[in-house]
């Protein structure tokens, strides 16, 4: 493992992050098996201490994580590359990580996702003092800890390999991909349209819903708009990494993502991601809020504020998503009177 101090820095975050988890975790599990809110023993005033360490924890352990997630994408996108032979950008740092990297930060979204949406029914719940949905919390929590123990896991995996490694082929590998019609590349090419497509008609359906939610909070349905969100975010990955991003670098063949987090491009990356972040997190937050408003009644009030919060939400940043993607290729266009293309 590199000895680098960005990677200290993430493990630092992580571990501090996952102490906190797990205590907090330990007292949820109290929760989950023997809560009863009817009661008001003893044992049950315990219970009700130890949700409140557990919710308090929690909020830390998410801070800390999504801190240690955000190290380790920078390391990723903009400073271990220096160390590794022949990387130019995050492509080169993935390919010397090997499958482990993609891994780790696959179940790192995943893990921070789980422990968001704990966090929007801990929020909702503390707005009710018999604790309506202290059992459904703890147990959202709880089923974050295996995506979490994965993520550490192919963390350290990743961070293990790059050590000593040879050296990388980093962005000449994507440019022989699409030079020599890879299976690969040529299935990217061919989706590319529809996933373009998918994903403009996917953006104008959550806005929709996302206007529909602010004016009238019970009206959408926040697992559609959820479905259509995760959906979305396949698309506008492809369509980012296939079309979008041959703007920012004004030449084709070129389908690198990683290259965008790059002073270069002014960190495009970071502010183009960080958008599609928002929309997914708050989605699933839209939804969670959605479905506490038709079960448990009397926590209608907070639910519709956190609905229309997550549609503000959603609606900023797909508005600054659409600016930060098509504003560079309407620019070419008014610029020179074509697509990037040759097409008119």
């Amino acid at each position: 493992m590199i000895w680098h101090p960005l990677v200290w820095a993430f493990w630092m975050a992580a571990a501090t992050g996952g102490l906190l988890y797990a205590t907090g975790a330990l007292q949820a599990v109290d929760v989950v098996l023997n809560w009863r809110p009817a009661r008001a023993d003893v044992d049950q005033l315990q219970r009700e201490r130890h949700a409140e360490m557990a919710a308090l924890l929690g909020h830390w352990a998410l801070g800390s994580l999504s801190a240690a997630a955000v190290l380790g994408l920078v390391g990723i996108a903009v400073v271990w590359h220096r160390i590794i032979p022949g990387a130019m950008c995050g492509t080169g740092v993935l390919q010397a990580m090997g499958t482990d990297g993609s891994r780790a930060m696959v179940f790192w979204g995943a893990a921070l996702m789980v422990l968001y949406g704990w966090r929007t029914l801990d929020r909702l719940d503390s707005h009710h003092p018999e604790g309506l949905l202290t059992r459904t919390g703890a147990r959202v929590m709880i089923g974050a800890a295996p995506f979490l123990v994965l993520a550490i896991f192919f963390s350290w995996q990743a961070l293990m390999r790059i050590e000593n490694v040879p050296p990388v082929s980093c962005c000449a590998a994507v440019y022989d991909q699409v030079l020599d019609n890879a299976p690969g590349s040529v299935a990217m090419k061919r989706l590319a349209p529809i996933c373009l497509w998918g994903s403009l008609a996917g953006g104008a359906a959550l806005l929709v819903l996302a206007v529909s939610a602010i004016r009238r909070p019970g009206r959408g349905s926040g697992a559609l708009g959820c479905a259509i969100a995760l959906l979305w975010s396949v698309g506008a990955t492809v369509s980012v990494k296939q079309v979008w991003s041959a703007y920012y670098y004004q030449v084709l063949s070129h389908p690198c993502p990683w290259c965008l987090f790059l002073p270069d491009y002014r960190g495009a990356g970071f502010f183009i991601f960080a958008s599609m972040a928002v929309v997914v997190t708050e989605s699933v937050a839209l939804w969670l809020a959605d479905r506490t408003r038709g079960r448990i009644p009397v926590l209608k009030e907070p639910a519709d504020k956190r609905i229309r919060q997550a549609a503000w939400r959603i609606s900023i940043a797909l508005i600054g998503f659409t600016i930060l993607t098509a504003g560079p290729a309407i620019a070419w266009r008014l610029r020179s009177g074509v697509w990037l293309d040759g097409s008119f």
